[in-house]
């Protein structure tokens, strides 16, 4: 079936934003007296909120709460929003300039938060090209439960063969394809993602224009 919509993660799909969060994470906890284990590090990118905050909380100095050692964090760091217009891929607002004038209808569906989502698009001036976007952090379970793409399609009125999604994580990913979407993967292989479940690989975010032209 001819594709219908795209749905497109944030971190890691349309913005190089994991590196920004990685580092200040690293920072905070060498401050603090932490431990970094890379392995736990890598497991970060991609992660929800909830999830990010459990991990930091396993590098923290003693035994604490995932909530506390988030608070810390805030108060030292505030909203920690990324530098939207420095990180945004480049060839993102012309792809998603084509895809519209082609007739396709875009999403966003992402772990990050709402305000995290409309920060993203009106700093870096892609909000017009949107009709929909979703949070992951308005359900009990962000991804890999699939309800954040389930949620997506509904509001979309589509079925999933009529849509496709492009991520990144292995968390990502998962959702995805337990929701019954064919799924774009942007490969990183930065931080160990296991991509091997998505149905297509592509170098670049810009890539997915064309593979969209071979698909039937």
């Amino acid at each position: 079936m001819k594709k219908q919509a795209v749905i497109f993660d944030m971190d890691g799909v349309l913005i190089d934003s994991e590196p920004f969060y990685l580092k200040n994470i690293r920072e905070f906890l060498e401050r603090h007296g932490g431990h970094v284990d890379e392995s736990l590090m890598k497991a970060i990118a991609g992660a929800s909120r909830a999830r990010t905050w459990r991990l930091v909380a396993q590098m923290w100095k003693e035994k604490a709460e995932a909530e506390e050692v988030e608070r810390i964090f805030r108060s030292e760091y505030g909203p920690h929003h990324a530098p939207y217009r420095e990180v945004i891929f480049p060839e993102v607002p012309e792809l998603l300039k084509h895809l519209k004038e082609k007739g396709l209808t875009l999403a966003i569906a992402s772990s990050s938060s709402d305000e995290s989502i409309g920060n993203m698009m009106k700093e870096t001036g892609i909000s017009q090209y949107f009709s929909l976007t979703v949070s992951g952090q308005n359900f009990r379970e962000s991804k890999p439960n699939p309800e954040v793409y389930l949620y997506t399609l509904s509001r979309l009125g589509l079925p999933a063969e009529a849509c496709i999604v492009v991520e990144d994580s292995t968390y990502g990913i998962q959702a995805a394809k337990r929701a019954g979407l064919q799924v774009a993967a942007r490969r990183d292989e930065r931080f160990a993602f296991d991509q091997s479940e998505a149905d297509y690989i592509i170098e670049r975010t810009g890539d997915i224009e064309k593979l969209l032209d071979t698909i039937e």
